[in-house]
Order: structure tokens, then C-alpha cells, then sequence
């Protein structure tokens, strides 16, 4: 019999009605805020689903506005296309040499459908969907909007709306991205570069972000894509009930790029309400609208309402008959659960003994068990953060591994020029092997580390080619004893303070002297670089010092120097490969000149 001055008894009765009042106000309360927060939340998914296919389509219209601007920067393009052309044995050739050029600047699987290029006396050709080299109807092309709209642009890109190429005998719809360019810089942007790509890429997209993860469900949204003159880009070839829908949709056109917002309509085909949500990109200037009836939108709030309140009552007696027992036995499993809490360490989360409550109540065993699990989810995220970090630093190794020095191939591509001119066939084949030899170094990705060997057989191939350009004013002295060979270090990190010597060393009288010496410690191999140019201003020095105790923190990767791989760079990476425990060290020679002394642990394996 419960006595009603025991703790029992009081629990019992007034932890009842507190809990029956509660879950009352609460079931009230709770669905009117869900009905909120539902539609809240439905609107915010339609704005992500509006912002995902934007932003998908940019992807795409980028890809390909980035193949144009390969091609019109391309040089060897240029030269091909701009040659005069009349002879059909001539077109055929030329035809063949710009389909190469293309196919080594976009690989074997082009990113579009077709492209194509317009010479400002009527020369086309074509690669992709068709294949061809033809002197065509100027006039005719020049009467198109899509050329008079793209020569307006002066250089900038036109996205054409949805439409079909005369010329496409399959009559596929197509997007295409064109702009002008010119033969030389600095005249008149007069020819054309159009890359087409089919519509059914642009409406798998579409379609793709909106289909419901149920099989079966049916899909309750509309979207509708319109460009930056108010054209229907998407759906194409609708009805005319749809283009005068989306005509009313056109003044939203003119709101500012990039925004983003919200809108009610009524449809004036069915007259329901909808709500919608539209964005527009800056890039492209399309802005995509998303509609949604209000009926589907609030169906499922209802009947969550309806389940909310049918539970909730069914969890109100529940409730009040559970509670006189769970009160007799809820202190001692309660204050058991709080003492594991309270007793949570980092070295308790390898505990593998999970302790049993005997509460003889499931839901506070069912605590329990979620504690332990929580415990184990614990370690586990603590085990995958240090993973994550770690394949974060190897990351950040590669990207600092793989940059390259622009001006030197500028500068080599120079003297292979002067070598031609001059006739001297056999140097110029020399030279472009050595310089094959040390593009193919630098570029490979296939690993993080080398062999000595290998990065100073890669800073000899360089040592030779500024050799043949500077001839007998530039010496080099290589002095690394045969044991230190085999060492495993990070790709490319002698030569780049080779080329930091001949950069600032030969600001002086010739000769021009580099030194590479090697020396092996006990667990630490090291190698100097020196020159005996004018050295380093002193305030320069103290400069790198203090960005090289900024980078220790390794938070961020270090600025790209475009003038070579950078100090800070190739301090980064040493840091990296070997865990901190690195050698570098920077000074002024006292004869002239400026050495740099680099090292790390003697590895002798990839890691």
C-alpha cells in the first residue's frame, strides 16, 4: 500500500499532474510552432534545391566557357586558324592540324557537343558533333542574333538561349557559350568561338534536383529557368498556357544579380496558390524559379498535426501509469548514470567492460547502453579527427608540391626560338629533351617524395639548360657523397633554390658560381645551396624568418611566390614530410653571396 508521506507517494502524485499538465501545453503549443517551423523549413529546402540547381548549371556553363577561353588564348590555334586558307587541299590540312591542337587542349572526351570557329571572312570550322573546315555565307552568319548579340559582348561571353543549329542534321536542341576575340591583341574582337553543349544536359539537371526520394511520390514542384533577357531557357518547347505562366514570371528578371528571395503566386492555370523561391546568378545572369502548391505544402503538417495529438495523448496515459512505478526505483539507477557522467575522462573512453545498471527498467537501461554507446561514438570521432588531420597535411603536401615556374618556360621557349633562327638544329634538340625531361619531373603527381638522386639528376637537366643560355659565365660545382643518393626527400627541393640562386645571383660580374655540398649526420642528412652573387638584404632575411614561424602553425597554405617555388614554400614541405624535425637554415655568405642549408631524418623508403 503507497503511503502518502513516503517519498514514493509524493513523486507519484505530484510529478503526475506536473507531467499531465506539461505534455498538455506542450501538445498544444508544439503543433501550432510545427506548423511554423514545417513551412519554414519547406522553403528553405526549396531555396537550397533553387541555389543547387543554379549552381550546378554555373558549373556547367563555366565548363564550358573555360574550353572557349583555352581555345582563343591558344596560340597554336591561332596560327592554325588564321593562315590563308583557299586551296580545298589546304582546308583539309588546316582541318586536320586545328582538330589536333584541339584534341591536345580538351583530351579525347570533350566536355561539349559541338565547337565551333568563325573567321571574320566567312572560315569556319568545326569539331565535335560534326567535323569540318568551310568557307560559309559571312552575310548570312552576320544576320544571326546570336553573332550580333555575341560581337556586342567586345570579348565578353553570350549565353544563347535554347535553340537548334541549321547545320546540325540530328536537329538537337543546344546551349551555346560564344564570345569574340580578335587575331592579335588589341585589335577588333571580329571572329567567334561558340561552344555548343546539348540541352538535355542542362534539363537532366534540372529534373535530377527536383525528383523526390520516393519511388513512388509524386513530384509537387515546378521549375522554371529564364535568362538575363527574360527568355524561357527551361522547360523548352513548353505550351502556350506555360509561356504566358512564365511571361508573368519576368519581372523578376530585374532584380539584382546574385539575390536571392521568395514570392507568392497564383496560378492562372488552375488558380491554386504556390509558393515560390528564386535565384539568380551573377555569372550567368539566369535566375531560376521554384514553385511549389500551398495544398502539398501543408498536407504533410496536417497530418503530422493529427499524429502529434493522437500521440501525444496515448504518451499522457502512458505516462501516468508508468510514473507510480518508475518513481519507487528511480533514484539509485539515476544517480548510477549520473556518477558515470560525472566520471567521463579520455582515458575511460577505452573502457571495453560495459557495466550493467539492473534498474529493471528498459528505458533507463536503454540510457545506459546510450551513454556507453555515446562513450564509444566519442573515441571514434576523436580517432577520425586525427585521421582527417592527417590526410589534411598530406593534402596541403601535394598542393605545395605542385607548383611551377612560369617565366622559366617563358625564358626557355625563348632560346629554343633564338636556337631555330640561328640554325643550330642539334642545341635545340638538346635543349628541348632536357627541358622535356624536367616538365615531365615537375609535373608528375604519382608521388610526394624522391630519391637524392632523382631531384639532382632533375637539378642538373636545369643547371644545363641555363647553362645554354648563359654559356661559360654561369659554373656549377656539385660536391654530395654516393651514400646520400639513395635518400627519400620531398619532390622538388633542390632545384628551386638552384633557380633562386641564378634569379638573384647574377646581378654581379660574371662567372656566376653555385655550390651544392651534401653531408650526412647521425639521423639527419643536410644539403647547401650557395651562390656568390650580392646576397640578401638583411631586413629580407629577417622577413622569411618570421614567415617561416607563421607557417609552423600550419592553419594555412602559404602564398604561391610566382617567382619560383618560394622559400616558405619549400620550408612548408620539409616541415611536413618530416614531422618538424627539419634543418633550414638561411644566411649571407661573409665572401659574397647567399646559402641555403635544408635537411631532415634520413629516410631511405617512400612513405
Amino acid at each position: 500500500m503507497l503511503r502518502l508521506k513516503t517519498i514514493n507517494a509524493k513523486i507519484f502524485f505530484r510529478y503526475s499532474l506536473l507531467i499531465a499538465c506539461i505534455i498538455a501545453i506542450l501538445l498544444v503549443a508544439f503543433s501550432v510552432y510545427m506548423t511554423r517551423i514545417l513551412r519554414m523549413e519547406s522553403k528553405q529546402s526549396m531555396n537550397q534545391i533553387s541555389a543547387n540547381i543554379l549552381d550546378t548549371l554555373d558549373l556547367e556553363i563555366n565548363s564550358l566557357y573555360s574550353t572557349a577561353l583555352k581555345v582563343v588564348s591558344s596560340s597554336p590555334v591561332k596560327d592554325a586558324f588564321f593562315q590563308n586558307t583557299n586551296e580545298p587541299a589546304e582546308l583539309n590540312k588546316d582541318l586536320n592540324n586545328l582538330a589536333n591542337i584541339v584534341l591536345t587542349i580538351n583530351g579525347p572526351k570533350p566536355n561539349f557537343y559541338k565547337l565551333n570557329l568563325y573567321r571574320n571572312d566567312g572560315y569556319t570550322f568545326a569539331y565535335g558533333n560534326q567535323y569540318f573546315a568551310e568557307f560559309g555565307d559571312l552575310k548570312q552568319l552576320l544576320s544571326e542574333d546570336w553573332v550580333k548579340a555575341t560581337l556586342q559582348q567586345e570579348g565578353k561571353k553570350y549565353i544563347s538561349p535554347p535553340h537548334i543549329d541549321a547545320r546540325d542534321p540530328q536537329a538537337t536542341p543546344i546551349i551555346s557559350i560564344s564570345m569574340s576575340f580578335a587575331e592579335v591583341y588589341g585589335m577588333k574582337s571580329n571572329n567567334i568561338v561558340e561552344i555548343e553543349q546539348k540541352y538535355s544536359v542542362f534539363e537532366n539537371i534540372i529534373q535530377k534536383a527536383v525528383i523526390s526520394p520516393l519511388k513512388d511520390a509524386r513530384p509537387t514542384k515546378s521549375v522554371y529557368v529564364l535568362d538575363r533577357q527574360g527568355k524561357v531557357v527551361f522547360p523548352y518547347g513548353g505550351d502556350d498556357q506555360t509561356t504566358r505562366m512564365i511571361e508573368g514570371f519576368r519581372d523578376l528578371v530585374v532584380q539584382a544579380p546574385g539575390k536571392m528571395g521568395e514570392i507568392n503566386l497564383v496560378n492562372p492555370q488552375d488558380h491554386q496558390k504556390s509558393i515560390g523561391v528564386y535565384a539568380q546568378s551573377e555569372f550567368s545572369g539566369w535566375l531560376v524559379l521554384l514553385l511549389e502548391p500551398e495544398a502539398s505544402l501543408t498536407k504533410p503538417v496536417r497530418t503530422f498535426n493529427e499524429q502529434i495529438i493522437l500521440l501525444g495523448f496515448i504518451s499522457l496515459m502512458i505516462t501516468l501509469i508508468m510514473t507510480y512505478f518508475v518513481s519507487r526505483s528511480l533514484s539509485r539507477p539515476i544517480k548510477h548514470i549520473n556518477k558515470s557522467l560525472k566520471n567521463l575522462e579520455l582515458d575511460s573512453l577505452n573502457l571495453k567492460k560495459a557495466v550493467a545498471l539492473n534498474s529493471q527498467f528498459d528505458e533507463l537501461e536503454e540510457l545506459n547502453q546510450t551513454f556507453i554507446e555515446m562513450r564509444d561514438r566519442l573515441k571514434e570521432s576523436l580517432e577520425e579527427a586525427v585521421s582527417a588531420r592527417s590526410h589534411e597535411i598530406q593534402s596541403r603536401f601535394l598542393a605545395l608540391q605542385s607548383q611551377m615556374n612560369p617565366h622559366f618556360l617563358y625564358n626557355s621557349l625563348s632560346v629554343i626560338t633564338i636556337m631555330c633562327e640561328e640554325n643550330r638544329n642539334e642545341d635545340a634538340i638538346r635543349f628541348c629533351k632536357g627541358l622535356s625531361n624536367i616538365l615531365r619531373y615537375t609535373s608528375s603527381t604519382s608521388f610526394k617524395s624522391v630519391s637524392l638522386r632523382e631531384e639532382i639528376k632533375h637539378t642538373t637537366d636545369y643547371i644545363s639548360l641555363m647553362q645554354e643560355r648563359y654559356g661559360s659565365m654561369l659554373e656549377f660545382h656539385l660536391n654530395i657523397p654516393e651514400v646520400m643518393m639513395d635518400l627519400r626527400i620531398p619532390k622538388l627541393i633542390i632545384q628551386p633554390l638552384v633557380e633562386n640562386c641564378i634569379k638573384h645571383g647574377i646581378h654581379v660580374e660574371p662567372p656566376w658560381i653555385i655550390r651544392i655540398t651534401g653531408k650526412l649526420l647521425s639521423e639527419n642528412w643536410m644539403i647547401t645551396v650557395s651562390d656568390n652573387g650580392s646576397g640578401m638584404e638583411p631586413e629580407v632575411i629577417q622577413g622569411l624568418n618570421k614567415r617561416f614561424r607563421e607557417t609552423d602553425s600550419l592553419k594555412e597554405m602559404p602564398e604561391i611566390n610566382l617567382n619560383g617555388m618560394g622559400l616558405v614554400n619549400i620550408y612548408t614541405r620539409l616541415k611536413i614530410f618530416n614531422e618538424d624535425k627539419l634543418i633550414f637554415d638561411l644566411k649571407n655568405n661573409k665572401a659574397g653571396g647567399t646559402s641555403v642549408t635544408v635537411g631532415g631524418l634520413r629516410k631511405y623508403t617512400e612513405e
